[in-house]
């Protein structure tokens, strides 16, 4: 979906849209919608600059990081972000980035695209580590197992080649 500039007074600057599973796509493989992106906001001019706000729910499912089951996740967030163009952002570009300036975004064209801003509020939602449970033991690095639902031997009997010298040592070889 992309909001015309030009034609903002025609819907007073609002803008609502559901995303049905699989209409929005991630670059992230880990990450599955669960639900429907239901998102809404408002879109105004001012000083030279767009401003964006609104929310956004949904509900992802996201692998575990240890044990690659899905984990479902609720997505939920409000988003008010400054957009400029290429020249204005010339003009007021500081030496040094603060957190302000994570919400400011430079647009060409007389739009703005919601999907890719849905996307990257989306992505900011999800946490960088997912576990499906704090006690998750995990996949065993040498045959693969869950080691949650089943016993594994391998860590018993393989020992880290890098630290056989160490092994040996302490053994008195």
């Amino acid at each position: 979906m992309r909001i015309e500039l030009a034609r903002l007074d025609e819907f007073d600057g609002k803008f609502a849209k559901v995303y049905e599973p699989g209409e929005l796509e991630t670059d992230d493989e880990r990450i599955h919608f669960a639900a429907p992106v239901s998102v809404s906001g408002r879109v105004e001019r001012s000083k030279g600059k767009v401003v964006v706000t609104g929310e956004l729910d949904t509900r992802v499912q996201v692998e575990c990081d240890r044990c690659l089951k899905y984990v479902d996740l609720p997505a939920q967030t409000k988003f008010n972000l400054e957009y400029v163009t290429p020249e204005a952002y010339q003009a007021i570009a500081p030496a040094e980035l603060t957190d302000k300036d994570l919400a400011l975004s430079v647009f060409y064209g007389e739009s703005i695209d919601v999907d890719e801003l849905v996307l990257e509020q989306l992505l900011l939602t999800v946490p960088s580590r997912v576990l499906c449970d704090e006690t998750c033991k995990g996949l065993c690095p040498i045959c693969g197992v869950d080691r949650n639902t089943a016993e594994c031997k391998c860590a018993e009997k393989e020992v880290d080649p890098r630290w056989e010298a160490l092994r040996e040592l302490a053994d008195g070889k």
